[in-house]
């Protein structure tokens, strides 16, 4: 499900607040948050992370054909990738996915120092900060201080 006009802006503003360093997206999709991350932070590193064939493979022709020369795109599941090199973590995922994330983040404690949620809640993590949209379902889009 992409994220829409409203929620993309809300999480541009949240990266903001992280001032610098690599932005990695888990679950990238059809790379719209991934493009609009790499077009307003052209001096950032911008990492997507997709298992699905074609979202995956839309993402990289997409890249290619706006000429964004600091994304990348992989083909592999963020659960299982080594994401030490993140300063932000950014994602849209379902409630048993955000557990997953979560998991990852306790066993990984400090290799990251930002994460920032469309929509879903890490269940035992405390928000630094929520932006609740002007929608019909007062979306939240949330970030999370995790070093």
């Amino acid at each position: 499900m992409p994220s829409s006009h409203k929620a993309r802006e809300a999480m541009l503003s949240l990266c903001d607040e992280t001032r610098d360093g690599p932005v990695y997206e888990l679950g990238s999709g059809w790379g719209h948050v991934l493009i609009a991350l790499a077009r307003h932070y052209p001096q950032r590193q911008i990492i997507g992370y997709e298992l699905s064939l074609l979202p995956w493979l839309v993402s990289v022709v997409l890249v290619k054909l706006f000429g964004l020369r600091n994304v990348q795109v992989r083909r592999e599941n963020f659960l299982q990738a080594d994401l030490r090199g993140a300063k932000v973590l950014v994602c849209y995922l379902y409630p048993g996915g955000m557990l997953k994330i979560q998991d990852k983040l306790k066993a990984e404690k400090g290799a990251f120092e930002y994460l920032i949620s469309h929509h879903f809640a890490l269940p035992s993590f405390v928000p630094f900060k929520t932006i609740q949209l002007n929608d019909l379902y007062k979306t939240p889009v949330y970030l999370y201080q995790v070093c």
